[in-house]
């Protein structure tokens, strides 16, 4: 049997938000959340962590070269909807953090 099969990868996605600009943001994750189902995200959420204006984005993937392709969609500027992000965070998507956890289905 497929070891890959009984796997799935929890995308951990956390970065800063400028705060004059957290409105804006609110707006940009609905549409981000909208989209992600698109590429077999599921149980999408974001949180605000404890630190002051930081998000912590949780969602999991079928496996990890869906990881890679979300990864490098969500660090494009040129991503119509994920480089949205590109201006609410100081210093830009370089000062996104990602992580990935091998889950057991």
């Amino acid at each position: 049997m497929d070891k890959g099969a009984d796997e799935m990868i929890q995308m951990i996605i956390q970065y800063e938000i400028k705060q004059n600009l957290l409105g804006q943001y609110l707006e940009a994750i609905k549409r981000i959340s909208a989209m992600l189902p698109e590429f077999e995200a599921k149980m999408f959420s974001c949180r605000l962590s404890g630190e002051k204006n930081v998000f912590i984005e949780s969602f999991f993937v079928p496996t990890e070269a869906h990881y890679h392709a979300i990864k490098k969609m969500r660090l494009s500027r040129g991503h119509s909807v994920f480089g949205i992000l590109d201006q609410y965070i100081p210093g830009g998507l370089d000062r996104i953090g990602f992580l990935a956890i091998k889950q057991n289905r």
